[in-house]
């Protein structure tokens, strides 16, 4: 009971009293998870563009001017506000991505949610996500579906992050310089460059990001670079692009740490114990150097035909100095694409209807050696995999006056290819997954002008990884299933009062059968089987509030916008040797979050925002006999905007952690030796400067 009371009393304090804290600049200070609250937003889903008040599912929409509170160092302050969707960040640069689910297939990384950049595959054919790649100032825009979403992506059953980080449409011509620093706590600082021209015909951007801190724990140092080129060009009906990136990243991984270990001392690495050296002893870290090119092609076949196709090609080296081993990986990855696009467009209806395919494959040598205080030893294994995704889809979106009905259908393959080559008399083994069809359909009924009511069905698809299927411990399940299951969801968005109070809401029930949980070797290396099924129903609910400016002559704007998620997720048929953990909570889901965010500017040019995310107590383990505390997170920045002869100048100042809490921002999921906690940092502060310029020559 003594836990609940801070949760419940920060969350009151700011549901009945909102500060007048806030946003950049006078003109919307609205965005964050009901893009923008306004009718005339597009969203992209389903390979096609909505406005918000026609979309078929759940989808929330982030603007790049999201990204950038807090400095612009982490994706986590905008994508936490959304209701239904949880960023975790155990220690700087290492992400956990979950919508709607659990993290039991997470120790790290992105699995289980599809993630597109410009439309593009960045999920690998191995079914993993190198998100952290991505620094924040890279986004432009991040449209996230919710929920199922195979039959227009391929295998998933968490959802879809489609992200945009390519020349925006529509601008003015010319040329525009963007740079920004910043410096705070723990010796972070952060640099950033962006050049882009735009021509009639041709359009090209690069970017340039660097990151790097020591952290707040021993052994959390981070330095990322990244860099980022686009180019397109219009020749006659044909329009050409490329993307290049390329990013390297390090990060020190401390390890978790036992209640009574933290207690003791939040910030200190795993320590040695009777068995295993310690974190820092072991300089357990991750690299990644990653580099990704596509091109694409856009044609109109003709007034109501159109063609989209993609290549796409990138390379990884990977390493990974844990503490029981030292892995390497070189992995290849190739797809390519293609959608096929026809729509049909009247006074009373509209009939828009795409097919397409997409292929994905992915060779990887992955090889583990024992550790030697941070350096490869003596060979483990030496293993070289290939697998191959791809799938065939088919949807269709009809409007015939108020009703709108959105359907498709894909059916999806994945292929496994497995050789130990450290074993000369070694056989390949291939694991070939039965074709799945993930059937897709929602009705949508506007009521009047300003209400709209959803209904939603569809069905998920999600494959074992490769990390999965060849985990850590270096063995090979090719007995694996796939999870799969039933999605249905009612939403309504209703503008209660237009232009100033929005009203977004959904309630759900997904039922997961042959749920993939991860286990832990005595040795404490993982690996994963099939346990039962989640049964995952919730409610999701968010609202906005704003000011609407009377005249041109009013000179401040404030909004309020405030999320509340429930999940009172529970495995069903969940059987561990002798143990039923059926009906128990699933691990690593809160039941409850409350989100605000609080929202000022003033036509001099002053902003400020303030922001809460309220999380409730976690189950660490499957049998729900340990739960991390709940904790409020507030998070703020404030800053003066300054226009001078054509160029823009922002200075501000961020603060993390106001209420100095100890919390962490990711646990260790049924970690073996209880080792579950992960502390993020106390009160810690940034201070940076950035420039825009529209009229620079180069």
């Amino acid at each position: 009971m003594r836990s609940i009371l801070p949760f419940a009393a920060v969350t009151l304090f700011f549901l009945s009293a909102p500060v007048v804290l806030a946003q950049k600049t006078i003109r919307d200070t609205s965005s964050i998870f009901i893009a923008g609250g306004t009718d005339s937003v597009v969203v992209t889903a389903f390979r096609q563009t909505y406005l918000i008040h026609q979309l078929p599912a759940s989808v929330t929409h982030l603007s790049r001017n999201d990204f950038s509170f807090l400095g612009g160092v982490s994706m986590l302050p905008a994508v936490n506000q959304v209701p239904g969707v949880r960023m975790e960040e155990r220690s700087p640069g290492s992400y956990r991505f979950s919508i709607r689910g659990s993290l039991l297939r997470n120790p790290f990384g992105v699995r289980n949610v599809k993630v597109y950049l410009n439309q593009v595959p960045l999920s690998d054919a191995g079914g993993n996500t190198y998100l952290n790649l991505l620094p924040a100032s890279l986004i432009r825009g991040l449209d996230i579906i919710k929920g199922p979403a195979a039959s227009s992506y391929g295998a998933g059953t968490g959802g879809v992050l489609l992200i945009r980080s390519d020349i925006e449409e529509n601008k003015v011509k010319g040329n525009r310089l963007e740079a920004a620093i910043a410096g705070g706590s723990f010796d972070l600082f952060r640099q950033q460059l962006s050049l882009e021209s735009r021509q009639e015909k041709s359009q090209w951007q690069f970017d340039q990001d660097h990151q790097q801190s020591t952290g707040y724990r021993e052994q959390t140092a981070l330095r990322r670079n990244a860099f980022a080129f686009h180019w397109k060009q219009q020749t006659g009906l044909h329009s050409f692009s490329a993307q290049l990136l390329y990013a390297h990243l390090f990060y020190q991984t401390p390890g978790g740490l036992t209640l009574a270990q933290m207690q003791q001392n939040a910030r200190q690495a795993r320590p040695a114990s009777s068995q295993f050296p310690g974190a820092v002893t072991q300089n357990t870290s991750v690299s990644n150097e990653t580099a990704l090119f596509s091109v694409s092609h856009v044609v109109p076949v003709s007034s109501r035909w159109s063609m989209h196709s993609f290549l796409l090609a990138a390379r990884t080296a990977f390493a990974n100095p844990f503490i029981t081993n030292f892995e390497q990986r070189r992995e290849r990855n190739g797809g390519l694409g293609t959608n096929l696009r026809y729509f049909h467009k009247k006074p009373s209806h509209s009939l828009e209807w795409q097919t397409g395919i997409e292929w994905i494959i992915q060779n990887s040598q992955v090889s583990n050696f024992s550790n030697k205080n941070g350096n490869p030893d003596t060979l483990q294994w030496n293993d070289h995999l290939r697998s191959i995704q791809w799938f065939v889809y088919s949807q269709i979106s009809l409007q015939i006056g108020k009703w709108q009905m959105d359907a498709g259908i894909s059916m999806n393959h994945q292929q496994f290819k497995f050789e130990r080559g450290s074993l000369p008399l070694g056989h390949p083994e291939t694991r070939r997954l039965a074709a799945l069809a993930t059937p897709r359909l929602s009705l949508t009924r506007k009521i009047n002008a300003h209400l709209q009511i959803q209904l939603l069905v569809s069905r998920g698809f999600s494959p074992p990884t490769l990390a999965e299927i060849r985990p850590s411990d270096g063995n090979f399940y090719g007995n694996l299933q796939p999870e799969s299951g039933w999605n249905a969801e009612l939403g309504w968005r209703w503008s209660i009062q237009p232009g100033r109070i929005y009203w977004t809401a959904s309630v759900y029930s997904f039922e997961l059968a042959q749920a993939i949980v991860r286990r832990n070797s005595a040795a404490g290396a993982e690996y994963f089987v099939n346990a039962g099924g989640t049964l995952q129903r919730g409610f999701e609910n968010a609202i906005l509030w704003k000011t609407k400016p009377k005249d041109k002559n009013t000179n401040w704007q404030f909004s309020w916008q405030i999320g509340y998620t429930y999940q009172p997720y529970q495995f069903q048929s969940y059987q561990q040797a002798t143990t039923n953990f059926s009906g128990n909570a699933v691990t690593g889901v809160p039941r409850h979050i409350v989100t605000s965010c609080n929202q000022f500017s003033h036509r001099n040019g002053f902003y400020a925002q303030l922001q809460l995310n309220a999380t409730s107590r976690i189950p660490l383990n499957d049998a729900n006999d340990e739960w991390s505390e709940p904790y409020q997170l507030l998070q703020a920045e404030t800053g003066w905007h300054i226009n001078r002869k054509g160029n823009h100048w922002q200075i501000f100042l961020s603060a993390d952690n106001l209420l100095n809490q100890n919390y962490g921002l990711g646990s260790d999921i049924n970690a073996a030796g209880r080792r579950y906690y992960n502390p993020a940092p106390i009160l810690n502060f940034l201070a940076g400067i950035r420039f825009n310029s529209r009229s620079f020559v180069f």
